[in-house]
């Protein structure tokens, strides 16, 4: 069952207790809130398939984060604007560090401390919920543009999808239009 949040409890790790296993791991079906899906630009109609892994590094409050997120994502064709399912897949790793009591903007447990050579997650609360971290790293996995088919015509100049009606591609005007660079002819440099 799809849930909107990937919750895993990291208190154990911060036990420091040798007996306690030095690993949270959790696997699940995400369904990110509208709101996450719009804010980092991804658009669902299927559950991620996620899953992770916290392990102890050794040192106090000091985790590594690792794991996987995967899943269908809709975007628009760029020639035609119809719906195209892209399959995407994407890894995670990432040092984190416990800082209880430390304010995180917007209010939240888990947030992202950029450095030079790597970003570390900065978590505040031992429940920590990777959704929103989930569907950003998804989200930077997005081809800039999709064809719906490789041959795909487009829309002609009055809206008529023409992979929908070939029988109009004879009569939407192709060279009819004047090119918007035919004023640079008569450009003097």
């Amino acid at each position: 069952m799809a849930r909107q949040d990937a919750t895993l409890n990291l208190a154990r790790l911060l036990k420091h207790d040798p007996d306690l296993d030095d690993e949270v791991e959790g696997t699940g079906l995400l369904l990110p809130s509208a709101e996450v899906q719009a804010a980092d630009g991804i658009r669902l109609e299927a559950p991620l398939r996620w899953h992770l892994t916290v392990r102890a590094t050794g040192g106090v409050d000091d985790l590594i984060l690792t794991g996987n997120v995967a899943g269908e994502v809709i975007q628009e064709c760029r020639r035609c604007l119809s719906d195209v399912r892209t399959a995407l897949h994407a890894d995670l790793l990432y040092p984190m560090v416990y800082r209880p009591g430390r304010k995180q903007e917007g209010g939240g447990v888990l947030s992202l401390l950029e450095g030079d050579e790597d970003d570390t997650l900065v978590f505040t609360h031992p429940e920590v919920d990777f959704a929103p971290l989930l569907a950003q790293v998804l989200a930077i996995e997005l081809p800039l543009t999709v064809l719906c088919k490789e041959d795909c015509k487009g829309l002609s100049v009055d809206g008529v999808n023409l992979n929908e009606h070939p029988e109009h591609a004879a009569e939407a005007p192709q060279d009819d239009l004047p090119s918007p660079f035919s004023v640079l002819k008569d450009f003097e440099l």
